[in-house]
């Protein structure tokens, strides 16, 4: 089910399913270097630029760790952050914000007329009449990733 849940986020979010189903597997491509991709989106990224990496324990992983970061006074937080088990709650937040930016320089890579919801992000635009600026789209979309995840997940 977890399979199918994040094949349908992929396609209603970014026009494409992450693959899951159709490899029997939970693996995402995450950038390298996020901020190189970031940098680079609307450009094809090349295969060696991104890695696989299984997605459903790393979002069960960020999840824990957020929830007991928010709930330890901020003081404590980056000496917690040493501890072992909170390292890897730090590192798997960091790869589900690297498949969202993976998701995002994909997606603007290969424009589509598809509507989906980051079409709808694309067309957003501030009280100046600007357009979101790459910052701001890829923390939506890790907003509809992480949404559509803890929904499903439920």
């Amino acid at each position: 089910m977890n399979y199918l849940a994040f094949d349908m986020i992929g396609d209603l979010a970014f026009g494409e399913p992450f693959g899951m189903l159709s490899a029997a597997k939970d693996i995402a491509h995450v950038p390298k270097d996020q901020s190189s991709m970031l940098n680079a989106y609307g450009k094809k990224a090349e295969q060696d630029d991104t890695i696989s990496i299984p997605v459903i324990d790393l979002f069960n992983t960020r999840g824990e760790f957020n929830l007991t970061m928010s709930a330890i006074p901020s003081c404590w937080r980056p000496l917690a952050r040493k501890l072992p088990h909170f390292s890897q709650g730090s590192e798997s937040a960091k790869c589900v914000t690297g498949i969202a930016i993976a998701a995002v320089s994909k997606r603007l890579a290969s424009p589509t007329d598809r509507v989906d919801l980051l079409s709808k992000l694309q067309n957003g635009r501030d009280a100046n009449g600007n357009p979101m600026g790459k910052e701001e789209l890829t923390a939506e979309a890790l907003t509809l990733l992480i949404a559509g995840s803890d929904t499903t997940s439920k």
